[in-house]
């Protein structure tokens, strides 16, 4: 038996791409989910099949790679909670260009394609809504490409701390990170090898940067990540 309408919409609320929607919208949209959950090291979706709508991580967390001829798997996304993917698919009815793996415990938000396409089509703020979710993903990818592209190790590993502590939300007091995932698969989101972004963590930890508790990162002195950010040379 389908779940009703009013269990979804708390959930469906906290999506940054439908949480500033009106009552109507966002009770037709939830007449569309459904809840499901998926264990650590499960493939949610392939790379190459076509889904029928597009998921929202409500806990966990779910890398989003793809793998060489070679099996060279490159990680292009840590999704956390509160993110969603498979909005290309959704929208573009084509195969999937990333393969999906849980790397926690995980339960996503299941949104329909169908009734998301309609909604789009019977109210402008949903429009409104998708298209300023897809534009802040454009955005965030061509920082990720110039980051790729031009900006050393150093300041990718800083510019990565400095992005998660102050994600954090600490008002005060030394902000800690608690890397995403493990840390080959953080490594690989910033385009390096797990050695080079052991090297660089350990040389900012001998500098009294940062302090390490395996995943665990302190900050002891954000001013000293900014100046890496600033003084790190451009790749050429």
């Amino acid at each position: 038996m389908a779940e009703p309408e009013h269990a979804f919409l708390s959930l469906l609320a906290q999506v940054p791409m439908f949480r500033d929607l009106g009552p109507e919208p966002l009770h037709f949209l939830a007449g569309g989910c459904q809840l499901r959950t998926a264990e650590k090291g499960r493939v949610v979706c392939r790379k190459g099949h076509e889904i029928d709508g597009l998921f929202h991580l409500v806990t966990g967390r779910v890398k989003l790679a793809v793998l060489s001829e070679e099996g060279t798997e490159r990680v292009l996304d840590i999704v956390l909670p509160g993110s969603s993917f498979g909005e290309a698919s959704a929208f573009l009815d084509q195969p999937l260009a990333t393969y999906a793996e849980t790397l926690a415990d995980s339960e996503l938000l299941f949104v329909s394609r169908s009734r998301l396409r309609e909604a789009v089509d019977r109210w402008s703020e949903v429009a409104h809504c998708v298209l300023r979710t897809l534009a802040a993903r454009v955005h965030r990818l061509t920082e990720d490409l110039e980051a790729c592209c031009l900006h050393s190790a150093s300041r990718r590993v800083a510019d990565f701390l400095l992005r998660e502590a102050e994600g954090t939300g600490v008002p005060a007091g030394t902000p800690e990170v608690v890397l995403p995932a493990a840390k080959a698969v953080v490594a690989s989101s910033l385009h390096l090898t797990p050695e080079t972004f052991s090297r660089e963590l350990h040389g900012l930890a001998r500098d009294g940067v940062i302090a390490i508790d395996s995943r665990r990162i302190r900050i002891l002195c954000k001013d000293g990540l900014r100046r890496r950010c600033s003084a790190a040379p451009r790749m050429m």
